[in-house]
């Protein structure tokens, strides 16, 4: 199978020549074509470029094009910076959003395809397919109105604001989204196959189930139907602690959720996959930090196996780490994640 059908699959949660494996290598990509973090991260081209090569080293079966989670801040407006070998943040000592005011005051429509931002990352979704989308599954990446909102005020501010200033909050969401719709329309005309949607604030550890229901939830709905409208999978990603699987579900309905830790609803990974298996494709869920920075590839070898008997039987289930690869990560250990695929994941 190629990795295309392979994932393609798994999302039928079909049993298919091996668990489908994505280490989501992203910013590590750059260290295989010999760049640095700030040239990768400003140009869609040659972050492209770097994506293959890391693709046809490593053999992963599917290409998140995250970057970073800035992209759309910064074409906001959010002042940036940029490591040379580390990932863009912005300048947290002049957040754009200053003042509640400034949710109304500052926040623009800004056209996607020509922002300096979205746009590489349009010219980057691009060339993957024409390179690549006819047997790897290519996924484009947007964070969420909130998250975006937090690049740029802070998330401990934002928070506060989604108690005391909620009606400025959800008039610059409303006005993100309309960004947002505009952006997925340009990178579903690529032809990505999915568009995996970022809502880390739809988890225990950063908002109430009710909250996130309430302020965001709408507006991701909006968003995925937008994505199925073109033509794409919407899918979701959240690293967060206790995520919030019953109401993205709710909202989004995504054919697969890419997740680090146990959902809130759940005691362990098992019943994870009794009550959610059958309902969504299972993405996830090995510590980058844990198994691919500090340990060793037998660390994670032995790790992608353990996960592999507990949450691959009868497909529906891709094994991924539960966040971004380590960008400065031994790639050896991505390499471990799919060597352990075919030594235990085949079917």
């Amino acid at each position: 199978m190629t990795p295309l059908e392979r994932v393609a699959t798994a999302l039928q949660h079909k049993e298919a020549d091996r668990v489908p494996t994505a280490p989501l290598v992203c910013g590590a990509s750059r260290r295989v074509y010999g760049v640095t973090y700030a040239e990768w991260a400003q140009d869609g081209e040659l972050a492209a470029k770097c994506m293959l090569q890391a693709q046809q080293l490593i053999g992963f079966d599917g290409i998140l094009t995250l970057v970073d989670l800035s992209v759309e801040a910064a074409d906001f407006g959010q002042e940036m910076v940029f490591p040379v070998e580390d990932t863009p943040h912005p300048n947290y000592d002049n957040p754009f959003i200053q003042t509640p005011d400034d949710f109304i005051n500052k926040i623009e429509r800004i056209d996607p395809t020509k922002s300096p931002r979205m746009k590489e990352m349009l010219t980057y979704c691009d060339i993957l397919m024409n390179e690549t989308g006819s047997t790897v599954p290519v996924m484009g990446f947007v964070y969420g109105p909130l998250g975006i909102l937090s690049m740029m005020r802070s998330a401990e501010r934002l928070f506060r604001d989604c108690m005391k200033n909620k009606e400025a909050v959800i008039k610059a969401e409303e006005i993100i989204t309309d960004v947002l719709v505009d952006y997925i329309k340009a990178m579903c005309k690529t032809g990505v196959h999915a568009v995996v949607l970022d809502t880390l604030f739809a988890s225990q550890c950063i908002m109430n189930k009710h909250m996130w229901k309430e302020i965001e939830g709408p507006f991701t709905k909006r968003i995925a139907d937008t994505v199925r409208e073109c033509g794409a999978m919407v899918m979701v990603h959240n690293c967060g602690n206790g995520v919030y699987f019953d109401v993205q579900m709710e909202m989004m309905n995504p054919v697969a959720i890419s997740f680090a830790y146990t959902p809130d609803d759940c005691k362990d990974m098992v019943e994870a996959k009794e009550k959610w298996g059958d309902k969504t494709a299972l993405v996830g869920y090995l510590s980058p930090a844990q198994y691919c920075f500090l340990g060793t590839p037998e660390d994670a070898k032995q790790e992608s196996r353990r996960q592999i008997e507990e949450l691959g039987k009868g497909g529906g289930f891709i094994l991924a780490t539960g966040c971004e690869f380590p960008p400065n990560g031994s790639l050896l250990n991505a390499i471990a994640m799919m060597e352990a695929a075919e030594l235990y994941g085949r079917y």
